[in-house]
């Protein structure tokens, strides 16, 4: 009914075309946003700066939701939307008013797992026939709502989904999609965990059975009478095959980077309930579509999408989805729709798009018409037909524009109010379908936004005769510096540590861990640049550490946010959140650079069979007084004893062994003296790596965990930790040809008054710009562009080859004075307190008195998982730390009364933190 709109498109599209391949010429057409000095957020209404580089601004109406929207469905009548939504680590549903352009209605989950799903929402009726229901997926199980005449829901039932049993684990189902049958009278509901496909009865809710198919099953579609399985996670392996697990399941994968190296689909005979045929597809196949006798399948991590011949189950076409010129990899096509009889939408989940296509059938070729802006992340893109109108829902949105929040960081330091990671925002968008004059004006916003004019000529290669500079403009173009370190921390913003520097734009309102708590980064924020104005990628350590290691995040990823139940992959662990290009040492290695790891993306540190490393905070501590010489003794455990391991092969080959990953109960001086015996071997045998990575992640902090030190001491920790190593570095014979970076993997434990994804970034070098002050735009890509720049190294994806290097920080004339590292000002040892041995329980009916909520939140935080990153609960940990500063007597911000753990908002979600 829309062929009418799009008939100027068969002229565009070739101009498009040329458009978006000919890189150089494109300056000559169009401008890019300038990024400048412009801060993340709000750039007007509906409009934002992302802290990825990307402006955007999505057109048509759109509708502003509190949270990330993971995925949405249409209501039949058309009239309403309902969300999967995410917020602080709680799952939620969202009913949206179309029409009236407003959200109706939030459901928090109180039944089942109570949490959402990465995808899963079906609208079907009722057994009479005449009313709807919504059918909801959740990690274990379904929800299944009434749908009222309004549109809004109903209480809802609870369906439940057996999980798998590997080994000690107990995994969970995680229904990722739902179809129905094509008898109208059977669910298909994909269970991700389970890597199979389950038929339900509807009308009296239960399992009838489940149908082994691929791994990490992610969407489901029916023709006819068969059921056609996208396989995220590929075929079975076989003895032969190299694997990497994720969720329990071994998955075929490579054997330098670990990525999943396959993806299928499955069709399943539904009579019979076999699978017939499995067919290859490309990398994370993850959304489908029927048309007519075609099934598209988008391939995320790999930016094509196949076009499967329904007749012969074969793949008849696969053709690529990622419009940036000169990018090989990046778009993250994610959703697809039918517009009309001959144009075919994609959601670029990356490119903050929807790609336009031609499509009469898939052996027909397909051209790309043109591009219109989204929010950021699109994830679903929907024709309601009923209205007439395009439906994208954009999973972050417009960013963490949200309220501001309140966050405590331990005794000693004051409560601070400001913006978060977590406020985020999404996006449904409402628009008419555009004929080929707005398409054409639509992506060149989308080339704007993302930096893409001029593309090609800004990579263009440069010249080994060129004069040395310490940042090549130009990649080849020879560097002053011939070895780089990335140490990475963890967690803070930018006014949380630097808020009180007054050069910069700062409020030292917010500022926590100040001056006295952190006297080295105050000292590096003055010897070299202070950088106010720089972003971290991500949200959590999940996506953090993938931003840094690899320049990108999956759509896997993204989706995990829902309730990361298949993994938390801040530190590996899981082969399907690994994008296809690997990572920052897989760059250098390919091109001949040497490189080295102390911890970073290590996801294992373990005896001799697997035994975790023991010992408390002050035995580590002590161990390292000793290796200091400033204490006597034995070594509670020999260094060594207790090795870090990575699956990831490349990692596992360049990683120092000894070096602890991910534990809090290890202070960061233990890391440093491992740190500094390591780099002076290498210096005394002339052989330090061009480039080194190093994790030291003490200003974490363990909240008010007994027998960890307090916040402050665990910051300072870090900050003496740091300055030590810049120390030793700037001491040594290869520090005329060397630039630090230190930067944290994200800033989701604390609060800005710009953003909460301000970070703080450090720099060391000579040739670092000293005193300076730079309030350019910079993110985590551009410091990651920069040492690729520096060590000669090809850009990994689209987001990395369109940033431009932090030219302002440096300068080509040094200054070689080294750096000094400055003693901590807070001590390093001061503990939270053991929970008293009162009988100070906490009585049902009865008001708690002070020394009850004392027992009962210390008790809680001795019961945490310090030992994995980001496996404590938010909303608890919060408050643990806001009362242990207040003597359990001062209500939380927002709260009536000081809580109880169990009472907490959103406290039944075991692994659920920030910190």
């Amino acid at each position: 009914m829309h062929r009418n709109r799009y008939l100027l498109l068969a002229g565009t599209a070739a101009a498009v075309a040329t458009l978006l391949t000919a890189g150089a010429a494109i300056g000559a057409t169009g401008r890019n946003v300038p990024l400048g000095t412009s801060r993340v957020g709000r750039t007007g209404p509906s409009a934002a700066l992302t802290s990825t580089n990307q402006f955007v601004t999505p057109v048509g109406q759109v509708i502003e939701q509190p949270g990330r929207i993971q995925a949405t469905a249409l209501n039949p009548d058309g009239k309403t939307a309902v969300s999967l939504s995410w917020e602080n680590f709680e799952g939620y549903f969202t009913v949206t008013d179309l029409v009236a352009g407003k959200v109706l209605q939030t459901i928090r989950p109180t039944v089942g797992s109570k949490d959402v799903s990465f995808n899963g929402l079906l609208f079907t009726k009722d057994a009479t026939g005449k009313a709807d229901v919504l059918w909801a997926a959740q990690s274990a199980d379904l929800l299944r709502f009434p749908v009222n005449a309004d549109g809004t829901l109903g209480t809802p039932t609870v369906v439940g989904l057996p999980g798998v049993t590997r080994g000690a684990d107990k995994d969970v189902a995680l229904p990722t999609s739902i179809a129905l049958a094509p008898d109208g009278r059977k669910l298909l509901v994909s269970l991700n965990g389970n890597n199979t496909l389950a038929v339900l009865d509807p009308a009296n809710p239960s399992m009838l059975a489940q149908i082994p198919v691929g791994n990490a099953p992610r969407d489901v579609v029916v023709v006819g009478s068969t059921a056609y399985v996208a396989n995220q996670g590929g075929r079975s392996a076989v003895t032969r095959d190299f694997t990497n697990p994720s969720y329990g399941t071994d998955i075929v994968a490579d054997t330098t980077d670990g990525r999943a190296t396959g993806g299928t689909v499955s069709v399943v005979d539904l009579p019979t309930g076999k699978v017939t045929a499995t067919i290859p597809v490309g990398l994370q196949p993850t959304s489908m579509l029927v048309w007519g006798d075609d099934v598209l399948v988008t391939n995320s991590n790999d930016d094509t999408v196949s076009v499967i011949d329904s007749t012969t189950h074969k793949v008849v076409q696969t053709f690529a989805a990622n419009p940036a010129p000169g990018a090989a990899y990046g778009a993250q096509p994610n959703g697809l729709a039918r517009l009309d009889a001959t144009h075919l939408a994609v959601s670029l989940g990356r490119d903050n798009a929807v790609a336009v296509y031609t499509f009469t059938g898939g052996r027909n070729a397909v051209e790309l018409s043109g591009l219109i802006p989204t929010g950021w992340y699109p994830a679903d893109v929907l024709v309601d037909s009923a209205l007439d109108k395009i439906v994208i829902s954009s999973i972050k949105g417009l960013g963490s524009v949200g309220p501001t929040t309140t966050q405590q960081e331990g005794v000693g330091t004051t409560p601070a109010v400001g913006h978060g990671v977590y406020a985020h925002v999404g996006t449904l968008q409402l628009l008419d379908h555009p004929d080929g004059t707005t398409l054409q004006a639509d992506t060149f916003k989308v080339m704007a936004n993302n930096q893409w004019f001029g593309l090609a000529a800004r990579n263009s290669p440069g010249s080994s005769r060129a004069k040395p500079v310490a940042v090549p403009v130009h990649l080849g173009d020879p560097s002053k510096i011939k070895h780089v370190f990335l140490i990475v921390k963890e967690n803070r913003t930018y006014d949380q540590v630097l808020g009180d520097d007054k050069r910069g734009n700062g409020d030292p309102t917010l500022t926590q861990f100040g001056r006295k708590v952190t006297p080295n980064f105050h000292a590096l924020a003055q010897t070299g640049p202070l950088i106010d104005n720089l972003y971290s990628g991500g949200t959590l350590s999940a996506d953090g550490h993938n931003w840094l290691t690899q320049a990108f995040n999956n759509d896997y990823n993204e989706r995990q946010f829902g309730n990361f139940t298949r993994s938390y992959p801040a530190s590996g662990g899981d082969a399907l959140a690994y994008g296809k290009p690997g990572f920052l040492w897989d760059d250098a290695q390919r091109h001949g650079v040497s490189a080295h790891s102390w911890g970073e993306y290590a996801n294992f540190f373990t005896g001799p069979n697997n035994t975790p490393a023991r010992g408390d905070w002050q035995q580590w501590y002590r161990d390292s007084q000793i290796l200091e010489g400033k204490a006597t003794g034995r070594l509670h455990a020999p260094v060594g004893y207790y090795q870090s391991h990575s699956d990831v092969p490349s990692l596992e080959k360049i990683l120092s062994p000894a070096y602890p990953n991910f534990q809090l109960q290890i202070p960061d001086q233990y890391r440093t003296d491992l740190f500094l015996k390591d780099f002076a071997q290498m210096e005394a045998h002339n052989n330090l790596p061009a480039l080194n990575l190093a994790w030291v992640m003490c200003d974490h902090t363990s909240g008010s965990a007994p027998g960890f030190p307090v916040p402050a001491s665990q910051v300072a920790d870090n900050d003496l930790a740091v300055g030590r190593m810049v120390d030793a570095i700037s001491h040594s014979k290869d520090w005329k040809s060397t630039a630090v970076f230190v930067i944290e993997d994200d800033s989701q434990d604390g609060v800005d008054h710009v953003d909460g994804h301000r970070n703080v970034a450090l720099i060391a070098s000579p040739y670092a710009k000293r005193g300076a002050v730079v309030h350019d735009y910079y993110s985590q890509l551009n410091l990651v562009r920069t040492i690729e720049q520096m060590l000669g190294l090809p850009a990994m994806n689209q987001l990395d080859l369109a940033a431009t290097p932090m030219f302002d920080a440096f300068t080509d004339i040094p200054n070689m004075t080294p750096y000094k590292a400055r003693a901590n000002t807070t001590r390093l040892d001061t503990l939270t307190p053991t929970p008293p041995a009162t009988n100070a329980a906490l009585r049902t009916g009865q008001a708690p008195t002070a020394t009850q909520l004392a027992t009962a939140w210390q008790t809680w935080a001795a019961s945490q998982n310090f030992h994995t990153e980001d496996m404590v609960n938010m909303a608890q940990l919060n408050r643990a730390v806001w009362y242990a500063s207040y003597h359990y007597t001062r209500p939380y911000p927002g709260d009536r009364t000081v809580l109880s753990p169990q009472h907490v908002p959103g406290a039944g979600h075991p692994t659920d933190g920030d910190h």
